[in-house]
């Protein structure tokens, strides 16, 4: 692979937070939350006439972005993947190096 050991770690790590921060936002985008509604996108100039505009607009938006939190959490599980793949590849390359030394010790001795 590319990365070592410690960058695989650091990888892992921020695709775990990634990964979760961005399925708890997408919940909270599902059960359309009113904290979030500044973060819908509305173009700042545009007026509602009625209720019912408002709220089929809120449903649009919140449906959006919790479409697209979902997406990018299951972007960041990919990496997630790959950096665990990273991490095992990386161990057994590890193991396979100590085993090497250990016969090469035991050669030299003997």
């Amino acid at each position: 692979m590319v990365c070592g050991r410690k960058c695989a770690m650091m990888c892992l790590f921020f695709s775990v937070w990634g990964f979760l921060m961005l399925n708890i936002l997408g919940v909270l985008f599902y059960i359309r939350a009113l904290d979030l509604i500044r973060d819908l996108g509305w173009d700042p100039k545009f007026e509602w006439h009625t209720l019912e505009e408002f709220r089929e607009e809120a449903d649009k938006g919140f449906r959006k972005n919790a479409i697209r939190c979902f997406v990018t959490g299951i972007v960041y599980l990919f990496f997630m993947i790959l950096s665990l793949y990273a991490i095992r590849r990386d161990n057994k390359r590890r193991k396979r190096l100590y085993k090497k030394n250990s016969q090469k010790e035991k050669e030299f001795q003997n």
